[in-house]
Formats: structure tokens, C-alpha cells, sequence
């Protein structure tokens, strides 16, 4: 594992546009830490109950991207049927100021992160942790950016408890 996150730190380092595969819970932790711990401006979260958030070292870099005034976005899909309790990583979003969190009623086809404007990690079988990434595929987060977390996002509702 400590490989992995050393392969993560040196791509996102050389802003690398190698695609990264993720194929484990851990894997995805180590990529969300990577995301969260290295965001100058914005993450972007599409998920369907945040569990593999809710973990001290990924909630830990969440607190250095909101201390750093980083914008969170966070898009909670199927809401109605999954509501989500006991979350560290929900609990500290709901706190901030600069982490605004939606709901979708409906599963989304996909998940996606994006990091600033180069880095996604994106997932198209929301039940699993399989999933691709890069450090540097602008075009992949305009897309995103512009397709999920725009104007179909700031239409969906403010997420309540």
C-alpha cells in the first residue's frame, strides 16, 4: 500500500496525465487523501453515502483543504433510500462554510471527483471501488465541472438531517 501512495504522490507531483487504476477500498482512500490533501481551490464528490470518507486520515485531509479555503462540493445521489449516519466526513462538511452538500433523489449511472481543474477520479459502477484516475486531464474536469457540478448541481436540494 505505501507504494501506491507514493506512486499517487509522485504522479499528482510531475502533474502526470498517466491514468491511475484504483481497485480497492484502500486505493480509493489513498487517492481521495491525494485529492483533498493537495486542493488549492475545489473538490468536487459525487457518492451515494460518503463510506469510504468516513475515515480519520481521508477527515484529516478534508480539514487542511477547508483550513486552506478550498471549496468543497458534495453530491449525495439516491438520498432518499440511503440516509447516511454516524459519518465523520459528513459531520465535518455540515460544519464549514466552504462545503456545500446537495441531494439527487435518483442513483446516478457514475461517480466522479474532481480536483481543481486537472484531477478526476472517476467510477462508473457506483457499487464498487473499482475505479480510473489522473492528475491532469483538464478536459475531463471541465466536462464534469460543467455537466454535474454547475448548474445541475446548485438546482439539486441543500442536503438536511
Amino acid at each position: 500500500m505505501q507504494n501506491y501512495k507514493e506512486k499517487l504522490s509522485k504522479l499528482d507531483n510531475d502533474h502526470s496525465n498517466k491514468l491511475i487504476s484504483n481497485g480497492s477500498k484502500e486505493h480509493a482512500q489513498a487517492l481521495l487523501y491525494q485529492f483533498l490533501d493537495k486542493a488549492k481551490e475545489s473538490v468536487n464528490i459525487t457518492s451515494k453515502s460518503l463510506s469510504i470518507y468516513n475515515d480519520y486520515t481521508i477527515v484529516d485531509a478534508l480539514n487542511t483543504a477547508l483550513n486552506n479555503g478550498v471549496k468543497i462540493k458534495v453530491l449525495l445521489d439516491n438520498y432518499q433510500n440511503n440516509k447516511i449516519t454516524n459519518n465523520i466526513f459528513l459531520d465535518r462538511c455540515l460544519h464549514s462554510e466552504n462545503c456545500t452538500i446537495k441531494t439527487y433523489d435518483k442513483p446516478l449511472k457514475s461517480h466522479i471527483i474532481t480536483r481543481d481543474d486537472r484531477a478526476f477520479r472517476y467510477c462508473d459502477n457506483p457499487g464498487s471501488n473499482i475505479a480510473v484516475a489522473s492528475f491532469n486531464s483538464p478536459d475531463v474536469v471541465k466536462n464534469a465541472t460543467e455537466t454535474v457540478f454547475g448548474a445541475f448541481f446548485d438546482k439539486q436540494p441543500e442536503y438536511t438531517t
